[in-house]
């Protein structure tokens, strides 16, 4: 597929490293002749120096045969006139525009994103995906990841395994056999920079972040199993009013979360303001660094703290000072990844990539073609997939033992058409309008396209 993308920052860098990695013919524009430089030493792509939102720069850049245009400049109103020119120029099919701006997002003026309007197919908010994020986790206290698939009757979980977990050095097989009455899969692990698909003589080990299919009903005893007894927050502290913290605070309230809910905010006149927009949430105006801001706060008896401030270093800070002053656990959003390797020794719980989110959010769009849902781990090296198990799939009335699934993939479970959940093992037989959860390395994309018959691409 040929992919136009208009920006060369960290999020166009990341998507334009991956999709040429699967053989797009990737296009990369940018203002900035030192960011192009950056992409031209790093990546075998096309690129054109210029603004992505005119017509004669996209030409250039050869929009008559593109099928994806992805705009995520610094600019809202760029990313969005490029896929309008995009489309009524040179009628490139898919449009794919980041959007900050909230004021854009507004459910009054959600016309504004259609064939007759701006055309756009995809709006990308990092703001709001990482508000989302930041909810799911609070659902379930000891997960760092948590999807749903198939109408929510299966969940895929994101567990760290930490020294306190009981199923340190178990086999894949020996977890599996003492869990019979358990609904769950494990379909991959994290260990250190690596993604592996276990066999069942792999063990667990500590510092593993293990990926978990299992029944939705089942999930607060999958997190026992693991070690994980934590229970849903009672009490939150967001740090940070900008538009993820406010977003974050709506969505608890909507959600009837149940967790009382502050928010400190530095600024007086934007803490004024958002004290209008939410009803149930605790205003604070003041300094999330200050002690005594944090002890007006509650601090000591709150389960969790959220520092979602546009300041690395104050939301890492921030997270530092309420652990110490008796703060269970922390959530802290972080946009300069190069912390992320040490912010685990130092207590952080969660760390947060609103970059990251954007990344795996537009990469699921881009596979995700006539399956169900996909969720993209590891910035796209693994997908988890659900599937269609149509009448001509290869896999239908076929036992998984006999499927002879090459290394990298791994199913985990089959939503039936009864809507009942089952966990794959060797004798489950994959039957026509099965759903099928399963996990995917990047590189085996293709040939589980040909498992199910489906084109995953567009």
């Amino acid at each position: 597929m040929k992919i136009i993308i208009c920006g060369a920052g960290e999020v166009g860098k990341t998507l334009a490293q991956h999709l040429s990695k699967e053989n797009h013919d990737i296009t990369v524009i940018d203002q900035s002749p030192e960011n192009i430089k950056e992409v031209l030493e790093t990546l075998d792509v096309n690129t054109f120096i210029g603004a992505g939102s005119q017509p004669s720069i996209l030409q250039k850049a050869g929009a008559k045969n593109a099928e994806m245009l992805i705009a995520v400049t610094q600019s809202d109103e760029v990313n969005m006139i490029a896929c309008e020119v995009a489309s009524a120029q040179f009628n490139i099919p898919l449009k794919v525009a980041r959007v900050r701006d909230q004021d854009y997002l507004n459910p009054d003026y959600q016309g504004l994103f259609s064939k007759n309007q701006i055309s756009v197919d995809l709006i990308i908010s990092p703001e709001l995906e990482a508000a989302e994020a930041i909810r799911r986790r609070l659902i379930a206290p000891g997960a760092f990841d948590i999807i749903p698939f198939a109408e929510k009757k299966i969940v895929l979980l994101g567990i760290k395994i930490e020294k306190d977990c009981p199923l340190i050095n178990n086999t894949i097989k020996n977890i599996s056999s003492s869990f019979t009455d358990l609904k769950m899969s494990i379909v991959s692990l994290l260990r250190k920079d690596s993604i592996i698909i276990p066999s069942n003589d792999d063990k667990i080990k500590i510092g593993d972040s293990v990926y978990v299919v299992a029944d939705t009903e089942h999930l607060n005893r999958v997190m026992i199993a693991f070690g994980h007894e934590e229970t849903k927050a009672n009490s939150v502290i967001i740090a940070g009013g900008g538009n993820i913290g406010v977003a974050l605070a709506k969505r608890l309230e909507e959600s009837k979360f149940g967790a009382k809910t502050r928010l400190i905010e530095l600024n007086k006149e934007r803490a004024e303001t958002v004290s209008m927009d939410l009803k149930d949430t605790v205003i604070i105006n003041g300094n999330s660094l200050d002690p005594e801001i944090l002890n007006e706060a509650k601090i000591s008896e709150t389960e969790t703290i959220i520092p979602v401030t546009n300041q690395d270093e104050v939301n890492i800070l921030t997270s530092l000072l309420a652990k110490k002053q008796g703060c269970k656990k922390t959530i802290t959003l972080i946009n300069d990844l190069s912390y992320t390797s040490m912010l685990e020794p130092l207590g952080i719980d969660v760390v947060l990539s609103p970059k990251t989110i954007t990344v795996s959010r537009i990469l699921s769009y881009i596979r995700k073609g006539k399956i169900r849902q996909v969720y993209s781990l590891k910035e796209g090296e693994g997908e988890v997939i659900e599937a269609d198990a149509i009448e001509t799939s290869t896999i239908v009335n076929k036992k998984i033992k006999d499927l002879k699934l090459p290394y990298g993939v791994k199913i985990g479970a089959i939503f039936k058409k009864d809507n009942d959940v089952v966990i794959a093992s060797d004798n489950i037989t994959i039957e026509s309008g099965d759903r099928v959860i399963l996990f995917s390395l990047s590189k085996m994309i293709k040939k589980v396209e040909k498992l199910f018959s489906v084109t995953f691409g567009f």
